[in-house]
């Protein structure tokens, strides 16, 4: 798995946990899935450099 499809994924599931979590609580989805789509290509970015680098 290349190092760009690591990161649409982790914040393709991260967002549609924000999603379905906003619409569960009734709240507006939007701000949730933004802040969620931040936090997801962090995390993202943080699996390809832990693969590619291992001793840090």
């Amino acid at each position: 798995m290349n190092d760009k499809a690591i990161v649409s994924t982790t914040t393709l599931v991260v967002s549609l946990i924000a999603y379905l979590y906003a619409k569960e609580a009734q709240k507006d989805a939007v701000p949730y899935m933004l802040v969620a789509g931040f936090i997801g290509s962090i995390v993202g970015e943080t699996i390809v450099e832990k693969r590619n680098n291992p001793d840090k």
